[in-house]
């Protein structure tokens, strides 16, 4: 699953796979690990984007059949998963953007 969704799942926090052991014992191994079902990431992905950023919209492309996400003047349209990853791969990188163009004018401040 290396895509848009495993990139913004990464990116907020949220977990892509599952796994089963005594992982609350230290030292223990886990006994297995597997991939979480797309669908599964990606809802629990929109679910901090809404919480992080309620101006993004998620919707149903009624034409296409396909499904439709935005923010501002950026938009995406493909599969539910697809959108909802490249949604959230688009607000983590403009949030670096504006933390990074943040800390350079602070930094500029502070040598004046």
């Amino acid at each position: 699953m290396s895509d848009f969704l495993v990139a913004a799942a990464e990116r907020l926090g949220i977990p892509t796979d599952n796994s089963a052991g005594p992982e609350t014992m230290p030292g223990a191994q886990l006994w297995q690990r597997w991939p979480r079902h797309r669908l599964d990431v990606a809802h629990d992905v929109l679910d901090k984007i809404m919480a992080l950023h309620e101006e993004a919209v998620v919707v149903r492309n009624e034409r296409s059949g396909g499904w439709r996400a935005w923010s501002g003047d950026w938009f995406h349209e493909g599969s539910f998963d697809d959108v909802v990853g490249a949604l959230g791969v688009y607000l983590t990188d403009s949030e670096r953007v504006i933390r990074s163009r943040d800390s350079f004018v602070a930094d500029l401040s502070l040598r004046a």
